[in-house]
């Protein structure tokens, strides 16, 4: 029997994903680990994915409704609403991404977490939201100022970056649940998450800067457009105005830039003293 074969067969005989030990483990046996025990979403709850979800969220919508200059009835509203249907999802959307920490093909698995993750998230951030100021106005303040369409918009894009990042830190053993030794105190994990930022911020920069080194131009300005379009596309079209569009994308590029330049300075630097 193959390696390939026992952890296909390991994952089948598992209630839970995390209890296979292998390194690697294939996008399509993850999906079948899921299917098959799904329960292991719930018990896997990542509660530490659901706090800091939680908080985060509930502060960015307070930002946002604040910028919007909404009442502090209809921003603490919102706010609460935020952080009791975020606490639930980030929990489950926590588990999912843990679930395919060790998936591969990595790119793969970073494509289907970036994308399912988010239509999961904010359909159920929409219902409520869109619930909240529909039906419950008369009990729960709805915005005097659009600043839901406002925050929505910018939310989804926020949480297809969470959720890669989530991906990331989980491949290096950081906000995990129930995954035996490897599962740290939150403290711990805490410790280790600005180190992980930077290194998570600067993915992208390297490898614009590492086909710069080798020659190839083309795919260095394909990665750096494609970013700049792809966070416009996201705001232009769920806000449905073209300055949504190009202001974003135009930022988007402007921060990348920025980030690169820093980056390629950096290396510079550290270059030069390792060579003395």
């Amino acid at each position: 029997m193959t390696n390939t074969e026992q952890i296909h067969r390991s994952l089948i005989e598992a209630d839970d994903v995390e209890e296979v030990r292998d390194e690697n483990i294939s996008v399509g046996d993850v999906f079948r680990s899921l299917a098959q025990h799904p329960a292991q979403i719930i018990t896997r709850w990542n509660w530490k994915s659901a706090l800091l979800g939680a908080i985060f969220r509930a502060s960015f919508y307070f930002t946002v409704y604040q910028a919007s200059k909404e009442s502090w009835i209809v921003t603490l509203t919102a706010v609460i609403v935020e952080l009791v249907f975020r606490f639930l999802t980030s929990g489950i959307s926590g588990s999912l991404v843990q679930s395919f920490r060790r998936a591969t093909p990595t790119w793969l698995a970073t494509m289907i977490v970036s994308i399912s993750l988010p239509i999961f998230s904010h359909t159920v951030e929409y219902v409520t939201h869109y619930a909240q100021e529909n039906f419950f106005s008369n009990v729960f303040a709805a915005s005097e100022n659009n600043a839901r369409q406002k925050a929505f918009a910018v939310s989804v894009l926020i949480s297809a970056l969470s959720a890669m990042f989530n991906l990331f830190i989980m491949k290096h053993g950081v906000l995990l649940v129930g995954a035996g030794q490897e599962t740290k105190s939150l403290g711990n994990d805490m410790k280790r998450i600005p180190r992980l930022i930077i290194e998570f911020v600067t993915v992208l920069p390297l490898k614009i800067l590492q086909f710069m080194r080798d020659g190839k131009v083309l795919p260095a300005i394909a990665m750096f457009a494609a970013f700049g379009l792809s966070v416009g596309t996201i705001l232009g079209g769920l806000r449905g105005k073209w300055s949504w569009a190009w202001k974003p994308a135009l930022g988007a590029w402007t921060i990348l830039f920025a980030i690169t330049l820093i980056v390629a300075i950096v290396l510079r630097i550290v270059g030069r003293r390792v060579k003395k």
